[in-house]
């Protein structure tokens, strides 16, 4: 099945873009737009991401579809406008870190069929940051 298809499947509403590259000067693999209910997925900067990762692209197809799983658990996620203003208000990086569990959560239920000890890897790394992050004011 293709990324288009299985969007396509999961909820038909969700405008799914891949394009070359994030415009940005960080390394996006990608993002969920939710004014346009748009998924975008970079494919240089998920390659650059799993080299970075595992040192080569032999998962490379895996990572992909971790990367979209993790984006639709954003456009699925109910309480994702909520987190995203109590957010705007109180700047609290906790909620940062909500919103992305919650995405890591929703999207693992979607690929079963891609290799949970993988998906952890990756989701790891993800959320070292906000770890880090909560950390240091804690």
């Amino acid at each position: 099945m293709n990324l288009h298809d299985f969007v396509h499947g999961v909820d038909p509403t969700i405008k799914l873009v891949i394009e070359d590259e994030f415009p940005g000067t960080r390394c996006v693999g990608g993002k969920y737009v939710p004014s346009t209910h748009s998924i975008f997925l970079y494919e240089k900067d998920i390659k650059i991401q799993c080299r970075h990762l595992f040192g080569s692209n032999e998962c490379l197809e895996s990572y992909q579809w971790i990367i979209l799983a993790h984006e639709l658990g954003h456009a699925l996620d109910e309480d994702l406008l909520s987190l995203s203003a109590k957010f705007d208000q109180t700047e609290d990086i906790g909620l940062l870190y909500q919103i992305e569990c919650n995405a890591w959560e929703i999207g693992k239920k979607l690929i079963p069929f891609i290799n949970s000890e993988l998906f952890s890897s990756i989701k790891d790394q993800s959320l070292a940051h906000y770890h880090k992050e909560m950390e240091k004011i804690s």
